[in-house]
């Protein structure tokens, strides 16, 4: 925020910041002193509060005389005086809405209060040519206005509006009960490099007409809103003149306030805008097939909500046309689509409980899949990187719903609360999940160090300071020479130790699988922190994880040669409460989030979808059942091995249970079908050639790793 002070802005009554806050530095310890020093040097060299403050206030001042003035002499021109220097110039060449006139009240009417939120599509025109008759431009005045946009890629255009009646005496209430104020902000966007400009947006709305005229510039610039009256028809100036004294002096007694309170502080805008054209906005409210006594009994109960049953809800849609003509630029915007605001809320809230309910139930069912999961055979058997991907797509909703609770107001923000929440619970869950997992399958991922010396390399070598020379016989004898005086000895052991140095990071960040494994989290948060204000990169991200959700766990269990021990429950439930997600923010026309549609968030529901059937008929037919032959040799043990058909009782008995292990049934055991498949999965062969049943073999492996009867080492199961 710049700190030009603008009769337009100050109205607003929003710019005023908090007064800056130095926390006390600790005085103890002399070895504080320098830092404390520094400290305050630092901050007296780059926080100019009191100094930007005074002038901040001065200039306040003078804007508060300015208005005072502009009152005055307005004033004085609306009764008529000769004393007044003031002027109005209508703008008769600015058509570029029709105006649709007074309905019958009986059959048609207009929305009579319009705040909320409006968007739709735009176009864009150049009115160089077509306004050269009229105005006279200064080329290189103009493409400074322009700036950084790009007018042209602009498709898109929203308006924020709050609505207001005139505040006037109760004696001139008739006069102005068909007139209403608005104020707020719109934006045009750059849908395809995810970019938008914002203007602050006055005006004011005919209720009668459905018509809205106003002003829309940048916070930094100042409007003179006493020339509002001249974008009206001829027959409305009047009105408009008067309503706009109210609007003047209300900003007035916001600024004495703001004076007055002592709670100024200046904050700079960190970089010029991208465009400091003004524009003219005219806007048409479309009619609706609605009786106006209808539309008065419908917008009294959206207002004040009693549960009476009312009409149903007419669509509210305007036509808007923003022109520059200092720029030469015209922005239309045909038929866009406006919600209420107290819809919109009502939206988020409901958004906000479905939301609520489907990360509970995905809470739920992780919880329940990490009791089940607490073996090491169960925890070696299921991959890191699906809950990694998780977790940062749950770190990524938490971020966003806590950013739309801070930006919504009232109600909604509140209920906004209970998904962020969930969202956070659920990311610790999944973050303290993979520790457990990292942790049980830490030994069978250490790499070997970077480098290890050969058996050659290791044979002892003679000291640097030594000399060999050798006899004619074949022997050798070593003769010990006086070290010489090395100057550059201090610099050398300092880069050993900076290569020492770098090289210790290197190898623990890369050959530990752990430390690896946690940098690429900080990595990959610290990217969600960066691309979290980008909504497009947003998308993109969330994309990706959710579309590699299970992708890591079908690699695992395919190279381990042992499916997941993942439930089905948590595996459909998970993909479900997550596909519904992704689908209404991406999927729905009219979402809260105010994402536009993208058609393959389908082909992702589709692909997730196909990655949990993979879990389950790896389960059923293999881990490697979708790969050719060549390329399903697994590295982990095989503790199914095919048994031959052997006419007799059981196998033996388990070293664990004492209980005997049932024999396949005959011609199953060596068959790769889903009935041999299942038949294998009873027992387990150890590579010391033990058997044991696979249940009780779990068991015991969640206690020690060695086989309970020669007590040999043993792999994973």
């Amino acid at each position: 925020m710049n700190a030009s002070p603008s009769p337009a802005t100050v109205g607003r009554g929003d710019e005023a910041g908090s007064p800056t806050a130095v926390d006390p530095l600790p005085q103890r310890g002399s070895s504080l002193t320098s830092l404390l020093l520094i400290t305050l040097f630092i901050f007296f060299m780059t926080n100019h509060g009191g100094g930007d403050d005074l002038a901040l206030r001065n200039q306040y001042k003078d804007s508060l005389s300015s208005l005072e003035w502009q009152l005055g002499n307005y004033s004085a021109w609306l009764n008529g005086s000769d004393t007044t220097n003031f002027t109005m110039s209508i703008v008769s060449y600015l058509k570029p809405i029709p105006r649709r006139g007074i309905l019958d009240p009986l059959a048609q009417s207009y929305y009579s209060n319009i705040s909320g939120f409006i968007r739709g599509s735009a176009s864009f025109r150049n009115l160089t040519s077509e306004l050269v008759p009229l105005m006279e431009w200064n080329e290189t005045e103009m493409t400074q206005k322009l700036g950084r946009w790009n007018w042209s890629a602009t498709n898109k255009v929203a308006m924020s509006l709050l609505s207001k009646p005139v505040e006037v005496d109760e004696k001139e209430k008739e006069k102005f009960k068909d007139v209403a104020m608005l104020r707020g902000h719109i934006e045009a966007i750059d849908s395809g490099s995810f970019r938008e400009l914002q203007f602050d947006f006055i005006g004011i709305q005919f209720l009668e007409t459905g018509s809205v005229y106003g002003f829309a510039q940048d916070s930094a610039l100042s409007v003179d809103i006493r020339t509002l009256p001249s974008l009206v028809p001829p027959g409305l100036l009047s009105v408009t003149a008067r309503a706009m004294v109210p609007v003047i002096e209300d900003n007035i007694a916001k600024l004495k306030a703001l004076l007055a309170s002592n709670d100024i502080s200046s904050e700079q805008s960190p970089t010029p805008p991208d465009s400091t054209c003004q524009f003219a906005v005219y806007a048409q409210i479309h009619p609706s097939n609605v009786s106006a006594a209808a539309m008065h009994e419908l917008e009294d109960e959206l207002m004040h909500p009693t549960g009476v049953t009312t009409v149903h809800r007419p669509p509210l849609r305007l036509d808007i046309a923003a022109i520059s003509p200092e720029c030469g630029i015209l922005l239309e915007g045909k038929g866009a689509d406006g919600m209420r605001s107290r819809i919109f809320f009502r939206k988020v809230t409901s958004y906000a409980g479905f939301a609520a309910l489907i990360y509970l139930a995905m809470l739920l069912l992780l919880s329940h899949q990490m009791s089940e999961s607490r073996t090491p055979a169960s925890l070696s058997r299921i991959s890191r990187w699906s809950f990694i991907a998780q977790a940062l797509a749950d770190s990524i909703a938490f971020a966003g719903h806590i950013t739309f609770a801070i930006l919504a107001e009232g109600r909604p923000s509140i209920a906004l609360v209970a998904p962020a929440f969930l969202a956070c619970a659920l990311f610790a869950y999944e973050v303290q999940f993979v520790l457990l997992i990292q942790q049980v399958q830490a030994p069978e991922d250490l790499a070997a160090p970077a480098s290890v010396p050969s058996p050659q390399a290791r044979s002892p070598s003679p000291p640097a300071n030594t000399s060999s020379s050798v006899l004619a016989n074949g022997q050798s004898t070593t003769a010990t020479s006086t070290p010489s005086l090395n100057v550059q000895q201090p610099r050398m052991q300092r880069m050993t130790s900076l290569s020492f140095l770098l090289r210790f990071v290197l190898r623990s960040v890369w050959h530990n699988e752990h430390n690896r494994t946690w940098y690429f989290v900080f990595i990959m948060i610290a990217l969600v922190i960066r691309v979290i204000v980008a909504p497009g990169l947003t998308v993109v991200l969330l994309a990706v994880l959710y579309s590699s959700i299970w992708a890591p766990q079908i690699v695992r269990a395919a190279r381990r040669g042992r499916p997941c021990a993942l439930g089905k429950k948590y595996v459909i439930g998970t993909t479900i409460g997550r596909m519904l997600l992704a689908m209404y923010i991406l999927g729905c026309p009219n979402n809260v989030m105010d994402v536009e549609q993208r058609p393959w968030v389908y082909v992702l529901s589709l692909f997730s979808c196909v990655q949990a059937a993979v879990l389950g008929l790896q389960t059923t037919f293999g881990p490697a059942f979708f790969l050719p032959q060549r390329l399903a040799d697994s590295q982990g043990y095989d503790y199914h091995p095919p048994l031959p058909d052997m006419e007799g009782g059981p196998l033996g008995d388990c070293a664990i249970c004492m209980d005997a292990i049932d024999r396949p049934p005959e011609g199953t055991s060596g068959k790769s079908t889903r009935r041999g498949v299942r038949a294998r999965a009873s027992y387990s062969l150890a590579p010391c050639a033990h058997l044991f049943h696979t249940v009780c073999l779990e068991r015991w492996l969640a206690i020690k790793n060695i086989c309970p009867q020669c007590r040999r080492p043993l792999p994973p199961l």
